[in-house]
């Protein structure tokens, strides 16, 4: 179906309205005019007409015959031929209905169709419209016509219907032209109108469609005194509180990311205090035993570089912890989920210790690049690992997997715990939603995870069976630009 827009439609529906107006008017016009014409030709004919019974009837004594005959004759013709073209034909019949006079010589002697019958005999003048011997419409004009004898003949004129046809089209031409002027004038004024008052509307619209795309700084213009006018104000309105939601929620998002990221420090908390103490206490022995022995040059070098490990190593998981939890602005750059994936696993090390959780990496070779914030690609995965170690209380494997597709590239979390019961995998991206005991989550790991996946442009998707482990599947759009360097 055929689009049409606001302009066009005003503009069809305004034309479509004055096309039948001056149509209308047109047809009444031609239909006065006809009328007119012809109620002039009426007139004009029966007067004619009368004046022609009035001669005849006194010029016509009974019974003469010869030369007065003749003159009678001479006298319709010439009258005929004065007042031609408008008087067709003349026919006087007697009461029988046969031709007498005529200007039409063939007739003469003839009987006349139309002749009045005895019925009519003092009746007044009929007139009606016939067609003549030619095909042409004339106008004829019956009026009954005394004889001295005593009976009734009739005269019979047939007046020609030429100057009505004239008229005609005459006025016709006239119509036609009045109503183009009509249309071409309507047609300037409407176009005005609409560059006038439907721009503005049309502006309007356009402002909504950019709005529609997410553009929340587009305005109207709201100088108008109209309704028009009140529009743009509401619709200006509508976007400030809209700008001031996107931003509220934008904060809150943040706010609600932050939460989550403390709560998982706080939950790898146990873990890096093992972390320290493990090399902390390596060092202490390295320490009295050089206290021990002070000659040894030998164990005390032996110690010295084994207690320079064991800091770097203490050293490396404070940097890796306060590196997660400082609160930082999103900054896209090309990020390698690979290293991600790697240093997420030296960081809840010990955790997967402690539950005896095999790790299987299953890596692609070219870094699997992605353009994100590199600090919400290791909050996403951290999460998600979490959530695969809290799954697995009795061990098991825990598979983390890159791959490319066409322009996408996938990080999969794979575990093999208790899966996602049926009743709830519904809500498990709901904000706050856990199934640990109180104290033990906040219910925000896997919400923030989809923001973070979403706000990149990409998806989260879930597989799942009740006992035989989750897949965590996170499908990211890839971008251009050189891969990042394997760790």
């Amino acid at each position: 179906m055929m689009h049409l827009g606001l302009r066009t439609k005003f503009f069809l529906y305004s034309n479509s309205v004055i096309v039948v107006t001056a149509g209308l008017v047109a047809f009444l016009w031609i239909v006065h005019a006809r009328r007119t014409s012809y109620e002039t030709i009426v007139h004009r004919a029966l007067d004619t007409a009368e004046v022609l019974a009035v001669s005849i009837s006194h010029t016509l004594p009974a019974g003469v015959p010869g030369p007065m005959q003749g003159l009678l004759h001479d006298y319709v013709d010439g009258l005929s031929a004065q007042q031609h073209p408008f008087i067709k034909y003349i026919v006087v019949c007697d009461s029988r209905g046969r031709v007498r006079l005529s200007s039409r010589k063939g007739l003469l002697g003839e009987s006349f169709p139309r002749a009045p019958g005895p019925e009519a005999a003092g009746g007044p003048p009929r007139h009606r419209i016939v067609l003549d011997t030619d095909g042409r419409s004339v106008l004829e004009v019956i009026l009954p016509l005394p004889e001295p004898s005593g009976s009734q003949g009739c005269l019979a004129a047939g007046f020609s219907m030429a100057p009505i046809e004239k008229t005609m089209e005459t006025v016709g031409k006239q119509a036609i032209l009045v109503a183009l002027l009509l249309i071409l004038g309507n047609s300037i004024v409407t176009a005005i109108y609409v560059e006038t008052l439907i721009r503005p509307i049309l502006a309007l619209n356009a402002t909504m469609k950019r709005a529609g795309t997410g553009d929340l700084s587009v305005r109207a213009d709201e100088r108008r005194n109209d309704e028009v006018g009140e529009l743009a104000r509401a619709f200006n309105h509508m976007m400030d509180e809209l700008e001031e939601a996107q931003e509220a929620a934008r904060v809150q998002a943040a706010q609600l990311a932050h939460t989550e990221k403390m709560a998982a420090v706080g939950t790898l908390a146990a873990s890096v205090a093992h972390e320290i103490n493990n090399p902390l206490a390596g060092i202490m022995n390295c320490i009295d035993s050089m206290i021990e022995h002070p000659e040894d040059e030998e164990l005390r070098r032996k110690y010295l570089e084994l207690s320079d490990d064991g800091l770097r190593r203490i050293e490396r998981i404070v940097h890796n912890l306060l590196d997660f939890s400082r609160p930082r602005e999103p900054r896209p750059e090309l990020t390698s989920l690979n290293h991600c994936i790697r240093h997420v696993i030296e960081l809840v090390e010990y955790r997967l210790n402690q539950r005896e959780i095999r790790v299987d990496l299953d890596l692609q070779p070219d870094g699997a690049a992605v353009l994100a914030d590199h600090f919400q690609m290791e909050q996403l995965l951290l999460n998600l690992v979490l959530n695969a170690i809290t799954a697995m209380p009795d061990g098991g494997v825990l598979t983390l997997r890159t791959s490319t597709v066409q322009s996408e590239v996938i990080a999969e979390v794979c575990d093999t715990g208790v899966g996602i019961p049926e009743e709830i995998r519904q809500r498990i991206f709901d904000p706050f939603f856990t199934t640990h005991e109180l104290g033990k989550g906040t219910g925000l790991g896997l919400a923030v995870s989809r923001r973070i996946v979403q706000v990149h442009g990409g998806r989260i998707e879930v597989e799942t069976e009740a006992g035989e482990g989750t897949t965590m599947r996170v499908v990211i759009p890839r971008r251009s630009g050189s891969d990042p360097q394997e760790d």
